[in-house]
């Protein structure tokens, strides 16, 4: 699998991020954009963006790693720490088990009774969504990025309005989601929840921002940068947890396999990873592949964790850097 220290990609950490790139560009032209977002399929599929952010370092960047982009899907994991950190348990409302089918399913919804099976499925995150602090969607969301920005040391972010209402527009499916958990009693505001959930996942943000607000996730809680605590560690590894085993749907199976990491994935073609101890790794690749996350995204994942051994799973050794 990879793991024995024989990476074909050495070098420095600039160097091994550029080369990763450089491999990420070749796949994505085998993958196609989002469309069933209308505002999604305006996206350019020829763009790569990787950012790598070691604790208490300086960011390495290469390729489209500042082009905007909305995150989309990769929001449920931020919503979850968010609604973590102001003390409420989602867990009471489901459970923390990968589902084994598509993100949006309402099958699993009837036969366990409106409970979704993790936070980062649709339904889950429609809960998390709701749970947010504040009544209203406009104070939930405004929680979410005070949130953030609290994660990344003072930043702001912003709503992409085109890419919320494109949402709106088209998101009958967590409508219902939403409304069927509310027939089983698992959610009460469905129309609340759904709404500040199509602008939690229009946030924009780059590969670069992405990576430097999640450094608290790689530091079991703290922010490097700043000394704030974000998190417990107990919460932060529940994050974490539930990341490694539901963050990339039907091929969390096979990532853990071959890259061995925490992971988030959004069908913008974002998706986030987590080194913990070591650093925070964003990309940016809109070209998806047949299971909804960016053929780039997750090839530049497996040669950086082939080259530095960042599995979780393999002995702690030397991290990227040099």
């Amino acid at each position: 699998m990879g793991r024995n220290g024989n990476s074909r990609l050495a070098g420095t950490t600039a160097e091994v991020v550029e080369a990763a790139y450089r491999r990420g560009r070749e796949v994505a032209a085998n993958g196609r954009v989002a469309s069933y977002i209308p505002e999604l399929a305006r996206a350019d599929p020829a763009q790569v963006g990787l950012a790598l952010h070691e604790l208490g370092g300086s960011p390495v960047l290469a390729g489209d790693a500042e082009q905007a982009f909305t995150l989309q899907s990769v929001s449920k994991a931020l919503a979850l720490a968010c609604v973590s950190a102001a003390g409420v348990d989602p867990y009471e409302r489901m459970s923390a088990e990968p589902s084994g089918d598509s993100f949006h399913s309402i099958v699993r919804l009837e036969e366990e009774h409106g409970r979704p099976r993790n936070p980062l499925i649709n339904a889950g995150a429609i809960i998390v969504s709701g749970l947010l602090p504040g009544a209203t969607p406009n104070d939930k969301i405004g929680a979410f990025l005070q949130f953030l920005d609290r994660c990344s040391g003072g930043a702001s972010y912003i709503i992409d309005d085109a890419v919320y209402q494109s949402e709106r527009r088209t998101g009958y499916r967590n409508r219902a989601l939403a409304h069927y958990m509310k027939h089983f009693g698992v959610l009460e505001d469905p129309d609340t929840a759904v709404d500040t959930y199509f602008r939690q996942c229009a946030v924009r943000v780059t590969a670069a921002q992405l990576a430097r607000l999640s450094l608290f996730l790689a530091n079991d809680g703290t922010d490097p940068l700043t000394g704030e605590q974000i998190l417990s560690p107990d919460l932060n590894r529940q994050v974490l947890a539930v990341m490694m085993t539901c963050g990339l749907y039907d091929e969390v199976g096979r990532f853990a396999l071959e890259v061995g990491l925490p992971a988030k994935s959004g069908v913008s073609g974002g998706i986030l990873a987590i080194v913990p101890g070591r650093c925070s790794i964003a990309s940016y690749a809109p070209a998806l592949g047949p299971r909804g996350n960016s053929l780039a995204g997750m090839q530049m994942l497996r040669d950086l964790s082939e080259a530095w051994d960042l599995s979780v799973f393999a002995p702690v050794t030397a991290g990227p850097g040099g």
